[in-house]
């Protein structure tokens, strides 16, 4: 297919049944576009999706964006519309977006399978989808105003919702031409922008489309939504995992103001009243029985314990080639390690919340939703209506990481519970921090070990990887596309690959019975395997004599782009300068989300467990970059996401009680200890690629890099915090 055309094949030969157009009630220019053929699909989905984007110009010269992708943050909706800009050149000043409604069959992520947002595919996902909407509009633009003009179309240019015909001085807006071009038929070959001619993409100055609602409190998440009658609910849940509701007296509870009533439901004690804080204060009057019968009653010690025990049994193969450590002779030494990463929780900014309105056909749903389609469906099955009922109007949401994310909908339902319960008002279910830390769908607490064998000249020659976590796929809906032979594709991210190419390697995983409910967490099984290959491959190159970017580039032929990356990464943090008394430097690279990423980190020992963070630099190729500015703040935002989860988070069970209640036991990195990080984004024109996932695997392990070149000490357990690393002050 040539770059910049889509040709007459048989897709386009189709193209009327995913391409239509339509005049709108108020005479604008409706388009809507699906390309079956163009969906990202990276073998997680069986079927083609059949995604569409609605994309409207109305009659005022507005254009207006739908969008499928939930924008937590990331900049997702400044994204998706600068494609649409781009190619219909648009007037960025007159661009509108609104989030598309639940509606699979026209919403579908060509990777979940769902519609929803997730994997780093917002912009990939969407890429082709939304160039050929703005193209397909631009030409179709052109054609009405020849015909009005009585010209030929190749006169005619375009410029912020503008047609111009230059020889005779003629203009007119996309918005008055709407009507007419929506009667055209739909371009049977579209012609694509070059990129040299872009105006919008690529441009790091982009005004973002919601900073002005965000900046003066207009734009609406969740906990700002208010409805006629609204009532809000908190719910007190058992406190151990696998406990169930025995007995409650709420007595003291409705003498309380403001508590209007208290309803036991399938998921603990749900007390409804006239603002959160009575909620809150009503909850805590309340004296529950709990049957701990089934509960989870161990400690986070016992809980290692039980991994490592299960790391040493038969387990199913992920990945293997050649032969395992156990079956040559010839090996000169081999190395073991183990290592051990906690439960990790997400913690958004925004706490969770829901919204549900019960109304005369069904129920709408108001929230920051990231699984339309899930999220829908739990509704639905609560409420006991068909999914085509339930209305879900997306709404902004202040981050999310994967919580948001969960195939259990788990606070989706509880508000749906209730509201169906309370059924005299639309009801606002709110987590508490403490709610949310408490809460599980955690990052699972996970176990490798490692042991690489070398031959007697030094040289690393095989590689033996066990692991042993939670799956978060296995009982959801799916299990299908991430379960296969007995392995979820989320535990061995960053395991499996063999990225450094050893002959001898094997690579096993092993699922443990889980009370803790687990759930993704931004990068997945990346944020465990890679520091285990990293910190290993960092160590096997000091084995070797050898330099630890040297050596990266040694086995990465097959890898020309991550290459690439690690090469500029030594230049960015200029690698072989020789570093006073006390400073350390480390690298980690990795790829994943279709990207390719690395990262030099810079410490200091202040003195003896006392470090500072001085510099971090980041090399990125994620293809074309649609807007810079918004990667580099993903970036920025990833290592320090990243750097708390290493040096300070976990969390932790006593007696089968979670331990951490809010954010001074749960810490999140400080400005004051904020590295200065550099963002160098690698020049590209493929495709776009995932941002804000790859960004975060390959920071700790850098860290850790850096602090062994400074102290001699490998790290093997995370939190840093926990063997005795801290942040100098």
């Amino acid at each position: 297919m040539d770059a910049n055309h889509l040709k007459n094949d048989g897709v386009n030969g189709a193209r009327r049944s995913f391409l239509k157009a339509s005049v709108t009630a108020g005479g604008g220019f409706l388009l809507a576009v699906s390309f079956p053929s163009m969906s990202q699909d990276r073998g997680l989905v069986e079927s083609p999706p059949q995604p569409h984007v609605f994309l409207t110009i109305k009659p005022d010269n507005t254009v207006l964006v739908k969008i499928k992708h939930l924008d937590m943050g990331q900049g997702t909706v400044t994204g998706l519309a600068s494609i649409v800009a781009e190619e219909l050149d648009a007037d960025w000043d007159l661009l509108r977006y609104e989030y598309a409604s639940a509606d699979i069959t026209k919403f579908k992520n060509g990777l979940l399978g769902v519609q929803g947002t997730g994997v780093s595919t917002s912009i990939a996902n969407s890429w082709s989808e939304l160039r050929q909407a703005g193209a397909a509009a631009r030409q179709m633009l052109i054609q009405a105003a020849a015909e009005h003009w009585m010209v030929s179309p190749e006169e005619i240019s375009t410029e912020t919702n503008h047609l111009l015909h230059k020889a005779s001085s003629r203009t007119v807006s996309y918005g008055l031409m709407a009507k007419r071009a929506a009667e055209l038929p739909i371009p049977q070959r579209i012609v694509f922008k070059n990129s040299s001619a872009y105006r919008w993409i690529g441009q790091p100055s982009i005004r973002k489309l919601d900073n002005l609602d965000k900046t003066t409190g207009k734009e609406i998440f969740g906990l700002d939504l208010k409805l006629p009658g609204m009532v809000y609910a908190t719910l007190a849940r058992p406190p151990k995992f696998g406990a169930k509701l025995q007995s409650f007296d709420a007595s003291r509870a409705l003498a309380l103001p403001g508590i209007l009533q208290v309803l036991p439901t399938k998921f603990g004690v749900a007390v409804v009243a006239t603002h959160t804080w009575s909620a809150m204060k009503g909850r805590d009057a309340l004296v529950i029985a709990w049957d701990l019968s089934e509960a989870e009653q161990r400690s986070t010690d016992q809980m290692l314990k039980d991994l490592k025990v299960l790391l040493a049994q038969p387990a199913p193969v992920a990945k293997q080639s050649g032969n395992a450590i156990d079956g040559l002779g010839e090996y000169f030494s081999v190395r073991s390690a183990e290592y051990s990463f906690p439960f990790l929780a997400h913690a958004p900014m925004e706490p969770l919340n829901a919204t549900v309105e019960l109304t005369g056909t069904g129920a709408n749903l108001y929230t920051g939703c990231q699984f339309q389609t899930v999220d829908q469906m739990a509704v639905a099955q609560e409420l006991g209506l068909p999914p085509a009922q339930i209305k879900v109007i997306t709404l902004m949401a202040g981050g999310s990481f994967g919580r948001r994310a969960n195939p259990a909908s788990d606070y989706i339902r509880e508000a749906a519970v209730i509201a169906k319960a309370y059924a005299k008002a639309p009801v606002q279910l709110v987590w508490s921090r403490s709610d949310d830390l408490h809460g599980g769908y955690y990052r699972s607490m996970f176990v490798h070990q490692v042991r690489t064998a070398t031959n007697k000249e030094g040289e690393v020659v095989a590689w033996d990887h066990k692991i042993a976590g939670h799956s978060i796929a296995e009982g959801t809906g799916f299990a299908k596309f991430l379960v296969k032979n007995g392995i979820d594709h989320t535990s061995q991210e960053g395991s499996f690959e063999n990225k450094y190419g050893l002959a001898n390697f094997k690579c096993t995983v092993s699922a443990a019975p889980k009370k803790v409910p687990v759930l993704w967490w931004r990068s997945v099984g990346h944020t465990h395997g890679v520091y285990v290959t990293e910190t290993m491959a960092d160590e096997l190159a000091h084995s070797e004599k050898s330099d630890p970017l040297a050596w990266r580039l040694g086995r990465l032929k097959h890898n020309a782009r991550l290459s690439r990356v690690i090469q500029e990464a030594g230049e960015r943090s200029n690698w072989t300068r020789k570093l006073p008394l006390n400073y350390g430097r480390g690298i980690a690279a990795h790829s994943c989300y279709g990207s390719h990423i690395a990262h030099v980190v810079e410490v200091q020992r202040v003195k003896a467990g006392k470090l500072k963070i001085s510099r971090v630099v980041c090399v990125i190729d994620c293809g074309i970059a649609v807007n810079p500015d918004i990667i580099k703040a993903q970036v920025e935002g990833g290592v320090a996401f990243a750097l708390s989860a290493a040096l300070f988070q976990k969390i932790t069970f006593k007696d089968g009680m979670v331990e951490q209640d809010n954010f001074h036991q749960y810490p999140i990195l400080s400005m004051k200890d904020m590295p200065v990080v550099e963002v160098h984004i690698l020049d590209s024109q493929l495709p776009p690629t995932g941002v804000g996932e790859p960004v975060v695997p390959t920071v700790a392990p850098a860290l850790a890099n850096a602090i062994f070149s400074v102290t001699g000490q490998r790290i093997r357990s995370l939190p840093f915090a926990d063997v005795g690393l801290e942040l100098a002050a």
